[in-house]
């Protein structure tokens, strides 16, 4: 199996990172390469040094860690891949099928799973996936046993289901600070020793990045009208200077 990871290097997570350095005969060959980004769309030309079309011929699996913020790249994985090939998309600000809809794919969807590819959540065995089509739950499971994984198919929603949870923890934190509560440090701290969560809501907002949580409030505020997910200013704030960083 031939394999492209399109996207940085970051979100990656263990176990890609674990099957690019096996050396075995007959495991799955990985090709890793910043996310390359369309130039034209019209041409179908990618702006990347590393890939060229031909590679895209050959690869049997597409992952894009950053799919959600260019979807339509779906038309060039399309027009560029042989008909057996599958693509594990990061998806967790938009609808799979909602998506394909709007860019006139859907007979692609039997090809395509989503994925939370934020940083740390591929690094586990058991990853977050989402299918806009039931055919592709049977594809993704000979590519799961493949590459050693093992998936929960979630509903084609925005926010998938950890993105959801964990940014509305991490915007009460933003709140709870933002009063004056209490601070970073203890907040973390609280619910660490509180919840046995591994990591407190803003070491979780500074590896995924407050522009990340911001976006995802954003998007699921967008889509479902609900209340809940309505940012706190200090957040909005903090993603905005992020944002302007990395603008400058």
């Amino acid at each position: 199996m031939h394999i492209l990871v399109i996207g940085p290097a970051a979100r990656r997570g263990k176990l890609l990172t674990a099957l690019a350095e096996n050396s075995d005969p007959g495991s799955p060959s990985l090709v890793f390469t910043e996310t390359p980004r369309p130039k034209d769309l019209a041409t179908e030309d990618l702006a990347t040094e590393d890939l060229a079309t031909e590679d895209f011929a050959a690869a049997d699996l597409i992952i894009d860690l950053a799919f959600d913020q260019h979807p339509e790249l779906l038309h060039f994985y399309a027009a560029h891949t042989h008909p057996g090939s599958f693509f594990i998309l990061h998806a967790n600000t938009i609808s799979l099928r909602e998506t394909a809809h709007s860019l006139g794919l859907m007979e692609h969807l039997p090809r395509i799973a989503g994925v939370n590819a934020w940083p740390g959540c591929l690094d586990g065995p058991l990853w977050e996936m989402s299918m806009g089509h039931d055919a592709a739950f049977e594809n993704l499971k000979k590519i799961s046993e493949t590459l050693g994984f093992q998936f929960e198919r979630v509903e084609d929603r925005v926010g998938l289901v950890t993105p959801r949870v964990m940014c509305m923890i991490i915007n009460e934190a933003y709140l709870t600070l933002q009063e004056g509560t209490a601070d970073r440090a203890d907040i973390d701290l609280a619910m660490k020793l509180g919840t046995n969560y591994p990591g407190g809501p803003f070491e979780w907002a500074q590896r995924w990045g407050p522009g990340e949580v911001s976006r995802m409030l954003h998007c699921l505020k967008s889509a479902t009208g609900d209340p809940r997910y309505k940012r706190s200013q200090l957040l909005i704030e903090e993603a905005f200077q992020q944002n302007s960083m990395v603008i400058q």
